[in-house]
C-alpha cells in the first residue's frame, strides 16, 4: 500500500468515520430529554429581538399573534422588530400589521449610517433600543409554545446559566417536500447532538441564531453582536465562552421553519459554512484564551470546522477521480471501509430513530434521508468556495428564502461534477478496481440525484 493510498483512505474513510461516530456519541447522550421543575416567583422584563428583511407581512403577523399567546406577564415583555427593508416596504408593514392587544411592539427601520452589517448589526441595533433584563433572539418565522419562555427561564435559574438555547423543532408548510421532511429530522438530530449531548458531558455549547435567551448583563459584559460578522450566534458565543459565561441547552421548544427547496437549502448551508469559518478565524484567539480544558477547546474548534469534511471529501474525490483515469491500482481497497460503513450506519440509525419518533414510516424516513444526503453532497463544491471566501475576507450575505422557489445555475455545475465522477467510477470498474469504483459511484449518485431532481422540478 502506497503513501498515496493511505492518505486517500484517511481523507475519505477515517476522517468522515470519526466525525460521524463522534456525533453519534453526543446524539446517544442527548436523545433523552430532561425537564425542569423550578418554581418561578418573579418574572423579569424580557425583550424579544426580531430582525427582518424581505419577509411577508403575514409571516410577521403570525409571530406577533403567536407571542401574544405566550405565558409571560405582558407588562414585562416587549417585541422589537428591526427591519432592513426599504422605507416603502417598511411603511407598508407599519400600516398592515395588527398589534395584538396587550403586546408591546416597537418597529425600527435601519437606514443610512444605522444600517451596519446584516443580521448581527440588526441585533446590535435592537439591543441598544431594548430594556429587558432578559433578551431573546427570534426569526420572524419562529413559533413558541405557550410555556417556552417560562421553561427556558426556569432552566436558566436552575442551572445558573448566562444564556440558554431552546430545543429546535423544525416545521414546514410544504408537506410534499422530502427535503423539508429530511430537514425536520436532521434539525432534531442536531439538537440532540450539537446542543443537548454536548451540554450533558460538560462541553461548551454555542448559542443558536433563533431561540437563545440571554441575560442582559452577560451581553453588556462581552459587548453586543459584532455587525462586521455573518454568524451572529457563534460570534457572540465565542466571546461569552472567552469570558467564562455559561451557555446551556434546554428542553424549551422553539419551532423553526426549514428550507423546502434546493435553492433555499443551498443558500442557508453555504452561508453557515462561510459564517462558522469566519468565526473560527476571527475568534480563534478568544477560544484559545478561554479558561476551559484542552479537550473542550478541541471540541469547540471541531464544532466550528463542521463543514470542513464536506470540502475535504470533495477535493479528495477530485484527486481519486483523476487517478482513476491516469493511475493503476485501487487506492481505497482496504478493510478500513468497514469502519466507514459502520459510521454511516450510526447516522442512519440516528436519523431513522428520530424520524420514527416524529411519526414517519420507515420507507418515508429513508427516502427523506436519501434526498437530504444527496443534496448535502451535491453542494460540497460550493461549501468549499464559501470556506475560501471566509479565509479571503470576500464575504457575501443572502437571506435564506424559505418558502420561495428560486432556480440557480449551480445545479448545472452539480450535474457536470456528477457525470464526471460517474465516468471516473466507470474507469475504475473497467480496470477491475472495484472499491474505488463503487465509492465514486456512490459519491456521484448524490450529485446526479440532485441534478435530475431539480431539472425535473420534483
Amino acid at each position: 500500500m502506497s503513501l498515496f493510498d493511505v492518505i486517500l483512505q484517511v481523507l475519505l474513510f477515517i476522517i468522515p468515520s470519526l466525525v460521524l461516530l463522534y456525533q453519534f456519541i453526543f446524539f446517544y447522550l442527548g436523545k433523552s430529554r430532561y425537564y425542569d421543575s423550578v418554581t418561578i416567583k418573579d418574572y423579569p422584563f424580557i425583550s424579544i429581538l426580531v430582525p427582518t428583511k424581505g419577509e411577508s407581512v403575514d409571516v410577521i403577523q403570525g409571530l406577533l399573534d403567536n407571542l401574544s399567546q405566550v405565558e409571560w406577564d405582558k407588562s414585562k415583555m416587549e417585541v422589537i422588530i428591526i427591519s432592513d427593508d426599504d422605507r416603502e416596504y417598511f411603511n407598508k408593514m407599519l400600516n398592515s400589521l395588527r398589534i395584538p392587544q396587550g403586546l408591546e411592539v416597537r418597529l425600527y427601520n435601519r437606514e443610512g449610517k444605522e444600517k451596519k452589517g446584516y443580521k448581527s448589526g440588526a441585533l446590535a441595533y435592537g439591543f441598544q433600543k431594548s430594556r429587558g433584563e432578559l433578551v431573546i433572539t427570534l426569526d420572524v418565522d419562529a413559533r413558541l409554545d405557550k410555556d417556552s419562555l417560562k421553561r427556558a427561564y426556569a432552566h436558566m435559574l436552575g442551572y445558573g446559566c448566562d444564556a440558554v438555547t431552546m430545543n429546535w423543532i423544525g416545521y414546514t408548510k410544504n408537506s410534499y417536500s422530502r427535503l423539508a421532511k429530511g430537514l425536520l429530522v436532521s434539525t432534531l438530530v442536531a439538537d440532540y447532538s450539537i446542543l443537548n449531548g454536548r451540554d450533558r458531558v460538560g462541553f461548551k455549547v454555542f448559542p443558536v441564531g433563533c431561540g437563545t435567551m440571554f441575560k442582559r448583563k452577560a451581553i453588556e459584559e462581552v459587548g453586543e453582536w459584532d455587525y462586521t460578522m455573518i454568524q451572529d450566534d457563534l460570534e457572540i458565543g465565542a466571546r461569552l465562552i472567552r469570558r467564562g459565561k455559561r451557555i446551556c441547552s434546554s428542553n424549551s421548544p422553539v419551532q423553526v421553519e426549514v428550507p423546502d427547496n434546493f435553492y433555499a437549502f443551498y443558500v442557508q448551508q453555504t452561508r453557515w459554512a462561510m459564517g462558522s469559518t469566519e468565526v473560527l478565524i476571527r475568534r480563534f484567539r478568544d477560544l484559545v484564551k478561554s479558561n476551559v480544558g484542552l479537550l473542550r477547546k478541541v471540541d469547540m474548534f471541531l464544532f466550528l470546522m463542521q463543514y470542513f469534511p464536506f470540502a475535504i471529501t470533495f477535493v479528495s474525490a477530485l484527486v481519486l477521480s483523476v487517478y482513476g483515469f491516469i493511475g493503476k491500482g485501487d487506492p481505497l481497497n482496504s478493510p478500513i471501509i468497514v469502519i466507514w460503513l459502520l459510521a454511516l450506519g450510526s447516522y442512519v440509525y440516528s436519523f431513522v430513530y428520530v424520524a420514527r419518533k416524529l411519526g414517519m414510516k420507515l420507507v418515508e424516513s429513508l427516502r427523506s434521508l436519501g434526498k437530504l444526503s444527496s443534496y448535502s453532497v451535491a453542494i460540497s463544491p460550493f461549501i468549499l468556495i464559501s470556506i475560501f471566501k471566509a479565509f479571503s475576507g470576500r464575504r457575501t450575505y443572502v437571506v435564506t428564502p424559505k418558502g420561495k422557489i428560486t432556480k440557480t445555475k449551480a445545479i448545472y455545475i452539480i450535474g457536470v461534477f456528477g457525470f464526471y465522477f460517474l465516468l471516473a467510477s466507470v474507469s475504475f470498474f473497467l480496470k477491475q478496481e472495484f472499491i474505488s469504483g463503487l465509492w465514486l459511484a456512490y459519491y456521484s449518485a448524490g450529485y446526479l440525484f440532485a441534478f435530475f431532481s431539480e431539472l425535473l422540478n420534483k
